[in-house]
């Protein structure tokens, strides 16, 4: 007797040994989530100065070294491409390196971990319990079960083993097997509440419905950066072109300044026209100073979307600036397609598809909550089978080696109120999602009406600049040459350059606004990539070189 304790008890301290070689560390790919994205690492130096400047690179970029110890070079990134920057260049980066979209996309592997673990309900569990007693009636017991749960109509499947034997009360003598144990099986079915569904399958059921749901989450945030991105970019290539216009009218006043002091040494002007002029320079130089400031602003702007390889910003020298803006014609705005805008928003937004993940999300509480209104029956039918040697006893203490029983169990809140509440809340909450959902169809028709409406007017208005800037360039240019003639005076010339330039500024901001706007109306239709709605924009693919 005490070598078959001694047998039980070695097995009880084993089974968990034996347990923990089941569970080994997850394999799941650490390390790309795991890994932290490198420091952002020093712009190249800048190149030879262009017709454009530079922005200035990062201040505090070099390193103390100690005594005596050679300094290490730093590491820079490679070198940018020498052609112009292109906006498919900027979009193709956000879509390959951006951070923030780097980080919404993990909300796969989120709502994947999450759908395991919904899962993990579904797991064989295994249960086990052993005892020893002494005294009187000395005995010992050992008692396994496994249980396993099954999405198929809430059943349960069960097995088990037992073992008993020793001195037993009359009251407990179905304790006792046969030297061998006694193996049982058996199956449990829910007949009402908890058949059709369960918390188990309505938790799993929503845990795949949130994978779903991060779909659009990362389509939406896809469509906004690539718009961002797609202004900035367009904000840097204006900013270019301003800079060109305030160079132009400081390089007048500077070649104008020659011929006037010539003119003053022939005693041909007086000295005022050439102080004046001189002003207009310093006012033009600080002119340029501005428009300089406001290229190096966008470009700093434009380097959260545009980055190398490892994900550190690149701020675009202004090398790189396209020079193709003021050359090539927009295309006009198909204003008669509103309607099949409307529709293709309507198909690709993200936010409609969401609503339909949200409203069966919310159908599945519905389906449990209107389930658990129902008692619980429960059906069970349980078998054992005693194997070996069983001594011979009768009465009460007859060992039975084979049992077949069934069981039926009725349980029932007579007020049922949690299940009818739950029920209710569920109701409101489907209707919430469906006012909601009729909400965002009106909000995407109207954005998508007013983009429409902002391309159409925005064309418009190029139109008008352009006109404008063609009729003041002339003038400009008439009264230059009254000026030479000496039937002007410097104010008028300088209040004609000023106009032609206000003109030619007034289409630099109607293109990139209208380019802005195609932006926009991508974003309003759900064109989440950067396709073949990209090559309709001013600038967007051409040969043409940087600016020299």
């Amino acid at each position: 007797m005490n070598a078959v304790r001694a047998w039980m008890l070695a097995f009880l301290l084993l089974m968990p040994a034996m347990g923990c070689g089941l569970f080994q560390p997850s394999s799941l790919p650490y390390a790309g989530i795991c890994r932290p994205y490198l420091p952002p690492r020093l712009p190249p130096p800048p190149p030879a100065p262009d017709r454009l400047p530079e922005p200035p690179t990062e201040p505090g970029t070099t390193t103390a070294v100690k005594k005596d110890e050679p300094a290490e070079p730093p590491t820079l990134p490679p070198p940018a491409p020498n052609g112009p920057l292109f906006l498919q260049e900027v979009l193709a980066s956000v879509q390959a390196n951006f951070p923030l979209l780097l980080a919404i996309e993990q909300e796969r592997a989120i709502a994947s971990g999450q759908r395991l673990s919904a899962e993990g309900a579904f797991d064989l569990n295994f249960r086990m319990r052993g005892w020893s007693q002494d005294g009187t009636f000395e005995s010992n017991r050992l008692d396994l079960l496994l249980e396993q749960p099954t999405p198929y109509y809430g059943t349960s499947l069960l097995g088990g083993y037992r073992f008993g034997f020793g001195e037993f009360p009359v009251y407990y003598g179905d304790r006792l097997t046969a030297d061998g144990g006694e193996f049982r099986a058996g199956v449990q079915v829910p007949l009402l509440r908890d058949g059709a569904i369960d918390r188990r399958r309505a938790l799993l059921r929503q845990a795949q419905i949130a994978e779903d749901l991060a779909n659009p989450v990362i389509a939406r945030a896809r469509i906004d950066y690539l718009r961002n991105s797609a202004r900035a970019y367009w904000n840097w290539v204006a900013a270019g072109e301003q800079y060109l216009v305030a160079e132009s009218l400081l390089q007048l006043a500077r070649d104008r300044q020659a011929g006037l002091e010539e003119q003053f040494r022939l005693g041909q002007v007086a000295e005022f026209v050439v102080i004046d002029n001189r002003r207009l320079i310093f006012e033009r130089e600080g002119a340029l100073l501005a428009a300089d400031r406001r290229v190096q602003q966008a470009a700093f702007e434009l380097s959260l979307f545009l980055r190398d390889a490892e994900g550190n910003p690149i701020v675009p020298p202004s090398s790189r600036l396209p020079r193709n803006l003021l050359v090539d014609e927009p295309p006009k705005p198909e204003t008669e397609l509103l309607q099949q805008d409307i529709e293709t928003a309507y198909r690709l937004r993200p936010e409609l598809a969401r609503f339909q993940l949200l409203k069966e999300r919310v159908t599945v509480d519905l389906r449990l909550a209107e389930n658990q209104t129902f008692p619980a029956l429960n059906a069970q039918v349980f078998g054992s089978q005693d194997v070996g040697y069983g001594k011979k006893a009768t009465g009460i203490f007859a060992l039975d080696r084979s049992v077949l029983e069934g069981s039926v169990v009725l349980e029932v809140p007579l007020q049922r109120r949690e299940a009818q509440g739950r029920v209710r809340a569920a109701q409101a909450a489907l209707l919430q999602l469906l006012a909601q959902e009729r909400f965002a169809r009106d909000q995407i028709r109207a954005e998508v009406q007013d983009v429409v409406s902002a391309l159409d007017r925005t064309y418009e208005r190029l139109q008008r600049a352009k006109q404008e800037q063609q009729v003041a360039r002339r003038v400009a240019d008439l009264e230059l040459e009254r000026f030479r003639k000496g039937q002007s005076t410097l104010l008028e010339v300088n209040l004609r350059e000023l106009a032609a330039a206000g003109a030619q500024a007034k289409v630099i901001d109607a293109l990139a606004e209208y380019a802005r706007a195609i932006a926009d109306h991508r974003a309003a239709l759900g064109l989440d990539a950067a396709g073949p709605g990209a090559d309709g924009l001013p600038g967007g693919q051409h040969d043409g070189q940087p600016c020299p």
